[in-house]
């Protein structure tokens, strides 16, 4: 599905679920989060501004061979973004509503999300080193593409992991999440550290 329509058609559905509670009594009354309209528009609205962005992006980048280079890790990105606002606004809808509910139990959900769109989106992110001459092998391009994938691959399976933190009960779940960040965020540095070592090796 095309990034852009998915955007647009999220962004539609939450504001039109917004205005319908809005319409038809959302049970939602101003609290310690803030005005009715604040709670049921902000999220949305900002949504609305992710979609504007990524729209207008294309022009204000000058450097169409740079925008067309990045254009799918720029769509994931954003679309991540825009899955990550939708969480919010469904949870703090609930929390508002008085259902009761966990809101904490969406920080695994919403890092695991950051995490894994992290992992798929930096390798797309190679620059283009086919023109160097052999004496930059060790120029910061290179660098940065040796160590791109070592590095992202742990943060894949760190969302994963993540996600499952969610199912975890009270303290243990809170623990389990920054052990999980703490570890996979250490082995991504570790392992584009071994691999700029071993590229230096190479040389």
């Amino acid at each position: 599905m095309n990034s852009k329509f998915f955007i647009i058609f999220l962004t539609i559905l939450t504001f039109a679920a917004s205005i319908y509670l809005y319409v038809n009594g959302s049970g939602i009354m101003d609290s310690a989060y803030g005005p009715e309209e604040v709670i049921l528009f902000a999220v949305p609205s900002t949504m609305m501004l992710v979609a504007i962005q990524l729209f207008t992006m294309p022009v204000l980048m000058k450097q169409g061979d740079i925008s067309s280079r990045f254009k799918k890790g720029i769509d994931h990105i954003f679309v991540s973004l825009v899955l990550i606002l939708l969480i919010l606004h469904i949870g703090l809808l609930l929390l508002a509503s008085g259902i009761e509910f966990d809101i904490l139990r969406l920080l695994p959900i919403l890092a695991g999300t950051v995490l894994m769109t992290t992992a798929n989106t930096l390798p797309r992110f190679q620059l283009n080193t086919t023109d160097q001459p052999a004496s930059q092998k060790n120029s910061t391009q290179q660098i940065w593409n040796t160590t791109l994938r070592p590095f992202a691959y742990p943060l894949f399976w760190g969302g994963i992991i993540m996600f499952l933190c969610v199912f975890l009960q009270g303290t243990f779940m809170l623990v389990s999440f920054f052990a999980v960040l703490g570890i996979t965020l250490l082995t991504a540095v570790s392992r584009a550290y071994k691999a700029y070592q071993l590229h230096l090796s190479q040389r």
